[in-house]
């Protein structure tokens, strides 16, 4: 009895331990050989724009030196006033980022129940009695989403985007293709539920992805028709077999869904005193507002960071995000990601950085403006510094938890050493030394000292 009670108990405890391990889920080795060894760095713009109906895809060349070290690859998508962006899933897990705009997302996961439900009213009982309802729709949860938001993807669960504002929505996606819970290759790859191919895929691409047809296009068109108990002619539009707008379609006017005011449903991964499960998953937070700010200088800029102690669900993903924003002359102070690489994509203004690697050399020394991705590897050393307009970016980080240690500050490796150990380090006197370690008095963020005087 003792012996069945004990297994049975294994097996629970490896279950839990699975479940709520499952984060760690992105793989030891790089699957590049020597991926990480540079002599020198670049920064990244895109590779590749397919354009569709309403909007376009551009990714990012996910053969580069860069983004092999970092394991990851790199998509943004720019859908058009009253587009949606057509129900699809990427094999890897994956964060997404709001750069701008605003709409509505779907997550679609099989097994989970359709919680919102569209009923009208229609007509007057007798006596001026209760109206009757009549079922209009039912579906799976939706959320609004606007600049700042950070979604988080989950392999294999597919997702729809809405643009229902008057300006462009841009998102930036960043698919982590070494996590093991892509059981492909390397490569990315993006799964159509609806939509096609276009004009402009049919014709040779330098990169293999987005390219191709919805998932119903490669059945028999009579086996759709006995699935869904539809007639063929409507099997085949779900094929889409006569139609290349790709997958950012124009809507047929203003879109409407079953939509709870935004945030009213969310409680920090607690649902009515039950913990979250997979159909309940709090799968976003906003990290644009001062208010949540993590580091804030009135002078220097501020910086929020999103990761699994705040948002769970990362711990499947394995990826965290961070956003900054330096003002005018504003400064990080020199630092380096102990346990993860950085996936840098710069929202607005312009910088310089530095970017230093484990031989002492420097291997990244420009300036960086909206638009551009910087992959600084674990270990690192990094500075930024604004330019005149100030700096905003958002960085993607290859570990849930990823935590950062600085070189200079008021929590620095250096404010830690004794100063006897600096001074032998260096080889400055014990004055020197004080100033090596107690001049700085800002943590992370401060002004460069042509800006300060």
């Amino acid at each position: 009895m003792h012996k069945l009670l004990f297994s049975l108990l294994t097996v629970v405890s490896l279950s839990l331990l699975l479940f709520f391990h499952g984060g760690e889920a992105r793989q030891q080795e790089t699957p590049f050989p020597n991926a990480c060894h540079f002599s020198q760095i670049n920064s990244l713009a895109p590779a590749q724009a397919t354009k569709f109906e309403a909007g376009q895809m551009e990714v990012w060349d996910h053969m580069s030196p860069e983004l092999q070290c970092a394991g990851v690859t790199v998509v943004r998508i720019t859908l058009q006033s009253n587009s949606i962006f057509l129900p699809a899933f990427f094999s890897p897990p994956a964060l997404a980022y709001v750069v701008q705009g605003e709409g509505v997302i779907g997550t679609i996961a099989s097994g989970c129940p359709e919680t919102y439900e569209d009923i009208e009213a229609s007509g007057r009982g007798g006596g001026g009695g209760d109206r009757q309802r009549r079922f209009e729709d039912m579906h799976q949860k939706l959320e609004n989403f606007r600049r700042g938001d950070v979604f988080a993807l989950l392999a294999g669960v597919s997702q729809w985007w809405y643009n229902s504002g008057d300006s462009d929505v841009v998102i930036v996606i960043v698919l982590d293709v070494t996590n093991r819970e892509n059981q492909l290759d390397q490569v990315p790859r993006m799964f159509q539920l609806a939509g096609s191919r276009t004009q402009e895929e049919e014709q040779q691409q330098p990169l293999n992805w987005p390219s191709g047809n919805n998932a119903f296009s490669g059945f028999d068109a009579n086996i759709i028709a006995e699935a869904f108990k539809i007639d063929i002619e409507t099997a085949k539009q779900l094929q889409n077999q006569q139609d290349n707008r790709g997958n950012i379609v124009r809507a047929n006017g203003p879109l409407h869904f079953v939509i709870p005011q935004p945030r009213q449903w969310q409680q920090d991964g607690i649902a009515n005193g039950i913990e979250e499960t997979y159909c309940t998953a709090r799968l976003h937070e906003n990290i644009e507002d001062p208010e949540r700010s993590d580091l804030f200088s009135t002078r220097a800029g501020r910086m929020s960071t999103l990761n699994s102690l705040n948002l769970p669900v990362l711990r499947q993903v394995r990826l965290n995000a961070v956003r900054g924003y330096l003002y005018s002359g504003g400064m990080v102070l020199p630092q380096w990601t102990a346990n993860a690489h950085t996936v840098l994509y710069v929202t607005g203004g312009q910088a310089k950085i530095q970017v230093v690697d484990d031989n002492g050399q420097s291997v990244f020394n420009e300036q960086v403006g909206q638009g551009q991705l910087l992959v600084i590897p674990q270990g690192f050393a990094v500075v930024k510094t604004a330019g005149e307009t100030g700096f905003e970016w958002i960085s993607f980080k290859t570990n849930d938890n990823a935590y950062i240690n600085t070189l200079s500050g008021q929590t620095s490796y250096l404010r830690a050493v004794p100063l006897d150990v600096v001074k032998a380090s260096y080889g400055v006197t014990e004055e020197e030394a004080k100033r090596i370690k107690f001049s700085q008095q800002e943590a992370m963020l401060a002004m460069t000292p042509s800006s300060s005087s």
